[in-house]
């Protein structure tokens, strides 16, 4: 019976729903991280016929074979900004990501601005990768991290110098960037080139001892959680009617 494979479908997609939402509430608290949703498509339809219609043409009826997961879309509205004092912590205020190197030479992109100095004084991400290129902040009494991105080393005397650039750019359409885990994106031909942002300009700028908190709302997800269950718990009820039919039908050929 095809209503048994229509509510498995049912319930195989509020478990792809419910595994969404637990992993955007499990982030609640990870920097920068960015909410998804999931959206759904229905399967495809089968024609019946159903009779003559208006002219003695046959009428023909569609009836659907259920849904799918069409795919998982993630929400790049920017975070709370969170104040930690550490010099070297940097928040994006408005769009763009962290350019940021591994060893090989990769580049990847991150909203995480949990940097810090490596054991050579290079400035790099809570993973290693190096921010900036080459930014060395040993030997000053403090290092400061500017609106445009200038990350500055100040002397014990008050004199500043520039010790480099933290690069930032953005995409045309940021939802098509490979999640690789770490706060990581590797960018993909759907997400277009990465576009150089300057800092300090049409309201893009880095706050410095900021992190970017998660954009997860935890109201929201309990909402779409509840709705999920109850879905589930409904298409499992058809399941249990479909089979009961199926038994009905069974007995009475006996």
């Amino acid at each position: 019976m095809k209503a048994l494979y229509t509510a498995a479908s049912g319930m195989n997609a509020q478990t792809h729903r419910l595994d969404n939402v637990a992993n955007n509430l499990a982030n609640v608290s990870t920097t920068a991280y960015k909410r998804s949703t999931t959206s759904f498509q229905d399967l495809f339809y089968e024609e019946l016929s159903v009779g003559g219609g208006e002219g003695g043409t046959s009428a023909t009826a569609q009836i659907g074979g259920g849904v799918q997961l069409g795919g998982v879309i993630r929400n790049h509205e920017g975070g709370s900004m969170i104040y930690t004092g550490d010099p070297l912590n940097a928040a994006i205020a408005g769009e763009g990501f962290f350019e940021v190197q591994n060893e090989a030479g990769e580049t990847f992109y991150t909203r995480d601005g949990t940097f810090r100095a490596n054991a050579d004084g290079t400035l790099v991400t809570s993973q290693g990768y190096t921010v900036g290129g080459d930014i060395n902040v040993n030997g000053y009494e403090r290092v400061e991290i500017r609106p445009d991105g200038t990350v500055i080393g100040v002397e014990p005397d008050g004199s500043d110098t520039s010790l480099g650039q933290i690069q930032v750019a953005a995409f045309s359409n940021p939802t098509a960037l490979e999640a690789m885990g770490g706060n990581l994106y590797r960018p993909s031909e759907k997400a277009g080139e990465p576009v150089a942002i300057e800092l300090g300009q049409g309201g893009n700028e880095l706050r410095g001892g900021h992190l970017e908190g998660s954009n997860v709302d935890v109201a929201r997800e309990l909402i779409e959680m509840i709705q999920a269950q109850r879905a589930y718990e409904l298409t499992s009820k058809v399941v249990q009617a479909a089979d009961e039919t199926l038994q009905t039908a069974v007995n009475l050929r006996r």
